[in-house]
């Protein structure tokens, strides 16, 4: 009885902490296939870009990126896809689409309201190739007191 009170709690441990990365934009989630797939850490002089090389690469990756409140940023998407499609999908906490960038549509101007979260999903469709999401901070806004 011990060990399967050892096994819960050990499991529920796990899970939490995968939802505490996930939620402070450290972790992803992922429900893809791929022959290949590589990531690159958001530290150091990429904290503010996603980038990733794959091939063959089927389905979508979920992350949180955390932001400052109150600011305007630039989100800028590239790519060099040799097969298939990429297209990311922002979103906030409503769940509400903000942006889809692609190739086609590569920029938008995104306002970020507290808590200063925005839900990033990356939807490949049977791709080859490069891409980054990378975003920089623009204008404060004003508010209209």
């Amino acid at each position: 009885m011990e060990e399967l009170w050892l096994v819960l709690v050990l499991f529920a441990a796990v899970f939490g902490l995968a939802y505490l990365l996930y939620q402070n934009g450290i972790g992803a989630i992922n429900a893809k296939t791929a022959l290949l797939y590589r990531g690159y850490p958001r530290w150091g002089k990429y904290k503010n870009c996603i980038r990733g090389d794959f091939a063959a690469c089927q389905g979508t990756i979920r992350r949180v990126v955390r932001l400052r409140p109150g600011r305007t940023y630039c989100f800028a998407f590239s790519g060099r896809i040799s097969k298939g499609a990429v297209q990311v999908e922002i979103r906030n906490r409503q769940n509400q689409l903000l942006a889809v960038l692609d190739l086609r549509h590569p920029r938008e101007e995104i306002a970020v309201e507290p808590p200063g979260r925005l839900y990033v999903t990356t939807r490949f469709t049977k791709a080859d190739g490069t891409y980054a999401l990378s975003w920089q901070p623009g204008r404060a806004r004003q508010s209209l007191d």
